[in-house]
């Protein structure tokens, strides 16, 4: 983020050095973009010119909450470009306000009536990359979450398992005793049955 913020002002302000000392009007691109210079005493694209004063507190009031975000809102490495882009942007025009009064603007597009500068563009730049780095960052959240949820049903697997084999050995053991318990019946209905019948087969003579 701080590398791509001083990058950022570093471009925006050589340009502006650059484009200070150029003369005329002339084509960058033929049909396209052409070099039109302008001072622009409002907010970008040269819009309310009549609030100079206060858009130098506005924009130093916005610098400062986008450099304080990033230690309240965790961001990814999308987002921290992002803001770099947008903070040395931001950074460069507030730079010309405080110095001149104004901000110079050279770039026109020809089927756009405003004229801008690099910093606008990579304002431009860093907003776009935010709503895409805000996209990513809510699809790796939601991958996140399917793979917390996958390590979860699996984990519960081995549980379930467990809690079925412990249900088959308590079963097993409980038909074990069962069966113990009714071979133990059924051998003392036999042992009864056979004394009953010795009884039954002795004579008057052998009870005597």
């Amino acid at each position: 983020m701080a590398f791509v913020l001083v990058l950022t002002l570093l471009l925006d302000q050589l340009s502006k050095a650059i484009a200070s000392e150029v003369r005329g009007t002339f084509y960058i691109i033929p049909g396209v973009l052409r070099f039109v210079k302008a001072h622009n005493r409002g907010i970008a694209m040269g819009l309310f010119g009549d609030l100079s004063e206060l858009m130098v507190w506005v924009i130093a009031s916005v610098v400062l909450f986008l450099t304080l975000l990033p230690r309240i809102v965790r961001l990814n490495n999308l987002e921290k470009i992002a803001m770099g882009f947008i903070l040395g942007g931001a950074l460069g025009n507030l730079v010309d306000r405080l110095r001149f009064g104004y901000v110079l603007d050279f770039l026109n597009i020809t089927f756009l009536p405003a004229v801008f500068n690099l910093a606008d563009v990579f304002i431009l730049i860093g907003g776009g990359l935010m709503v895409i780095g805000a996209a990513r960052g809510e699809c790796e959240k939601e991958l996140e979450s399917r793979k917390e949820r996958g390590r979860l049903e699996i984990g519960s697997v081995p549980q379930r398992e467990d809690s079925s084999l412990d249900l088959e050995d308590d079963h097993t053991e409980g038909d074990k005793g069962r069966e113990s318990a009714g071979q133990r019946t059924t051998e003392e209905a036999e042992l009864q049955v056979e004394g009953r019948g010795c009884g039954r087969s002795r004579t008057p003579g052998e009870a005597s």
